[in-house]
């Protein structure tokens, strides 16, 4: 069994996860948009409207990474950014079209190796994508160069609560329930059990500010969303 099952994840090869990664998602495409929407019951969607509203993309040229299958992309259009949409599992990029979400200019690269000049964006937008780059540095370095001056990074991305409480019942869920309904609906239990696993052994949410900072990112903001399951970074270059 592939060592990413576990929830303690190894990234001692980038290479290695990057590849398990891309054949993990595109095996999922059929169930995906289904799970996301019963798995968060609906909030995810909120989450993504949130992050288009506090940036106010109207007019601006925006590259949306690890897209997927166009959830945060469609947001995007609706308040009249002009998007690229990027992602490497060429199936989700498919399926996105199929949907009729992914309807501007979208390709299948490497959010780590971005095929751009430098300072062509006015943002850059990632939801539930970070945690699955096995080299976040080189991530938010290829962010920098792709950015125009003053340009934003938006990440939104799932953490975990700082409420002992609501932390107790999210680590149940992610263990227990998440990989439950993931594996019966999707029929990939693995998938699902690696998802759960990549956000219990994220960066906290302090750590990855400073990864940003650290980066040469000039200012970062955060939001707290739903007793901080969710978080919105506002990363400016």
């Amino acid at each position: 069994m592939n060592n990413y099952s576990r929830y303690e994840i190894n990234n001692s090869d980038p290479l290695e996860k990057k590849r398990y990664i891309r054949s993990m998602f595109d095996s999922i495409v059929p169930t995906y948009d289904l799970l996301n929407r019963i798995l968060s019951l609906g909030i995810d969607n909120l989450w993504r409207r949130d992050l288009v509203k506090i940036a106010g993309l109207k007019n601006k040229i925006v590259l949306d990474l690890c897209c997927g299958t166009g959830d945060l992309t469609r947001q995007i259009i609706k308040s009249n950014g002009k998007v690229i949409s990027l992602d490497f599992s060429f199936n989700m990029l498919k399926k996105g079209k199929d949907r009729g979400w992914l309807t501007g200019e979208n390709l299948s690269a490497d959010a780590c190796a971005l095929p751009f000049k430098n300072s062509v964006f006015d943002f850059l937008t990632i939801a539930f994508g970070i945690r699955n780059i096995p080299d976040i540095d080189i991530f938010l370095a290829e962010s920098l160069r792709v950015l125009k001056p003053d340009g934003k990074l938006l990440i939104l991305e799932l953490t975990r609560p700082d409420n002992i409480l609501v932390r107790f019942f999210y680590n149940l869920y992610l263990g227990k329930i998440l990989p439950f309904i993931g594996g019966i609906i999707s029929g990939k239990d693995e998938a699902y059990s690696y998802l759960a696993g990549s956000i219990s052994t994220f960066l906290e949410r302090e750590m990855l500010i400073q990864r940003i900072k650290n980066s040469g990112f000039t200012e970062v903001s955060y939001k707290k969303k739903t007793f901080g399951i969710a978080t919105i970074y506002i990363c400016k270059k």
